[in-house]
C-alpha cells in the first residue's frame, strides 16, 4: 500500500467523522430549541391552567384525560411540567449568562493587565472556591431569602470564577502572539486590542464551558428550590414540585417522577449539545490519528 492510498483513506476516515459530528450536532441542537420553544410558548401550549385547584380530582394517577396525573390540588401535573420548563430553564440561561459574561469580563481584564490588580482578583476568586459551591449558595439564598431571583443571584456569586480562570488562562495564552504585537506597534488602543483580537479568539471554549453548565446550573437552582431557598410555591418550578411532593413518594410517585424525568431530559440535552458543540469547535477532536507505515 502506498502514501497516497493511505493519505486518502485518512481524509476520507477524517471526513465521515468530520460528518457524524456535524450530525449529532444539529440533531442534539434541534432537540434543543424545541424544548425552548415549548418553555417559551408554555402558557399558550398548556392543556389545562397549571394553578387552577380541583380537590375532586386530586391525586388521580396519569389517564386520558391528565397524561401525568394530577397534584394534591388536582392541579395537572403534564401543564405543570410544561410551565415549570419556562421558569426553570430560562432561569439557568440567565444565570449562565450573567456568569459568563461577568467571568469572562474579569479574566480579559487580570488576563491582559496583570500585576497586582490580577494576582488580588484571583485571589478573591480562590477564596470562592475554596468553599463547596452548594453549601456557600445555600447560606447566601439563606441571607437574601427566597425567591427565584434571590437563587440566581446566590448561585451566580459563586459561579463566575470558573469563567474568570478560563478567560484569563485563554488569554494568558495569546497575549503574546505576533497579531497580539502587531496590533499594539500599529498604536491601536488596549480595549481595541482586548475586544477585537483577543476576545474573538477566546470565545470558544467559553461557550462551550457554558453550554456544559446549563445543566449544572439548572440542577442547582432546582436543588435550591427544593430545599425552599428557591421559587416558592405555587410558581411551577421543577425542583419546587419535587419538593412538594416527596412525602407522597410511594402513594402518588408521578408527582415527583413527573418534574424528576422533565430535569432528567433538560439537563441530558444540554450536556450532550455541549458535548458535540466542544467537538464541532475544538479542532484537536476531529483529527483523525492513524499510524502506518511504508511497506
Amino acid at each position: 500500500m502506498d502514501v497516497t492510498t493511505i493519505r486518502s483513506a485518512s481524509e476520507r476516515v477524517h471526513h465521515q467523522k468530520k460528518d457524524r459530528t456535524m450530525v449529532k450536532f444539529y440533531i442534539f441542537l434541534t432537540l434543543t430549541l424545541l424544548l425552548l420553544l415549548i418553555a417559551a410558548f408554555a402558557p399558550k401550549i398548556v392543556p389545562y391552567d397549571p394553578y387552577g385547584q380541583d380537590l375532586s380530582i386530586a391525586l388521580q394517577s396519569p389517564s386520558s384525560k391528565h397524561l401525568l396525573g394530577t397534584d394534591r390540588y388536582g392541579r395537572d401535573m403534564l401543564s405543570r411540567v410544561i410551565m415549570g420548563g419556562q421558569t426553570t430553564i430560562y432561569s439557568a440561561l440567565l444565570l449562565v449568562g450573567i456568569v459568563m459574561v461577568v467571568g469572562t469580563l474579569v479574566g480579559l481584564f487580570c488576563g491582559y493587565k496583570g500585576g497586582k490588580v490580577d494576582s488580588f482578583i484571583m485571589r478573591v476568586s480562590d477564596i470562592f472556591l475554596a468553599f463547596p459551591g452548594m453549601v456557600f449558595a445555600i447560606a447566601v439564598a439563606g441571607v437574601l431569602g427566597g425567591g427565584i431571583i434571590n437563587a440566581v443571584v446566590a448561585l451566580a456569586c459563586i459561579s463566575w470564577p470558573k469563567f474568570a480562570r478560563l478567560a484569563r488562562g485563554q488569554v494568558l495564552g495569546i497575549k503574546n502572539m505576533p497579531y497580539i504585537a502587531a496590533a499594539k506597534l500599529s498604536g491601536s488602543r488596549p480595549t481595541k486590542i482586548v475586544f477585537k483580537h483577543v476576545l474573538p479568539n477566546i470565545t470558544g471554549p467559553i461557550l462551550v464551558t457554558a453550554t456544559l453548565d446549563i445543566g449544572t446550573m439548572m440542577m442547582e437552582l432546582a436543588g435550591l428550590s427544593f430545599l425552599g431557598l428557591g421559587a416558592m410555591p405555587p410558581i411551577a418550578e421543577w425542583g419546587s414540585m419535587m419538593s412538594d411532593g416527596r412525602s407522597m413518594l410511594q402513594t402518588a410517585p408521578w408527582v415527583i417522577l413527573a418534574p424528576g424525568c422533565a430535569i432528567f431530559i433538560a439537563v441530558m440535552l444540554f450536556n450532550l449539545l455541549g458535548d458535540t458543540l466542544r467537538d464541532v469547535m475544538d479542532p484537536k477532536t476531529k483529527k483523525v490519528k492513524l499510524n502506518w507505515r511504508r511497506k
